[in-house]
């Protein structure tokens, strides 16, 4: 303590230095935690868009024919259609699931796998979502995983 006064006290100007070294370190962190902001709320955002998509893809493909005998069973292949198109048409993505905002990328969905059973009806799509740094010295790409699943169980 007694050798930081003694820098503030300094008349050859290394209390300026200690100063900026000092307001470099709160700017630096506060970039930090406002970017960690905007990352979570971004993966929160995409995956509740997910999580529509996937819902809804698995109550448009249910097969009601089946519904009338007590049993739950959908069609899987209409199930992944529906969910592309609501990717690109709700979500707005390109056909490489890119998400752009002034000819700029937001952020990428790596879609690893998706699964879909008839009976019962369950519908999971595994990936990670991609996307950079708003502030140029956090570079690198940010890749965050995600599992979203839904299923239409019947409880009689």
């Amino acid at each position: 303590m007694d050798q930081a006064l003694q820098i503030l006290k300094s008349k050859k100007g290394d209390a300026i230095f200690f100063i900026f070294m000092i307001m470099f370190v709160i700017l630096t962190l506060s970039a930090m935690i406002i970017e960690y902001f905007r990352i979570d709320s971004l993966y929160q955002q995409v995956e509740y868009e997910l999580q529509r998509g996937v819902n809804s893809s698995v109550e448009y493909a249910m097969l009601d024919q089946y519904r009338r005998d007590d049993a739950a069973k959908m069609d899987s292949a209409i199930a992944e259609q529906e969910l592309y198109d609501y990717l690109n048409h709700s979500m707005e993505l390109d056909q490489e699931l890119d998400k752009n905002f002034d000819n700029k990328l937001v952020y990428q969905l790596d879609i690893q796998s998706i699964t879909a059973t008839e009976a019962p009806p369950r519908l999971t799509i595994e990936g990670q979502l991609k996307t950079r740094s708003t502030f140029s010295f956090l570079t690198g790409e940010i890749r965050l995983p995600f599992s979203i699943s839904s299923s239409n169980n019947r409880i009689d």
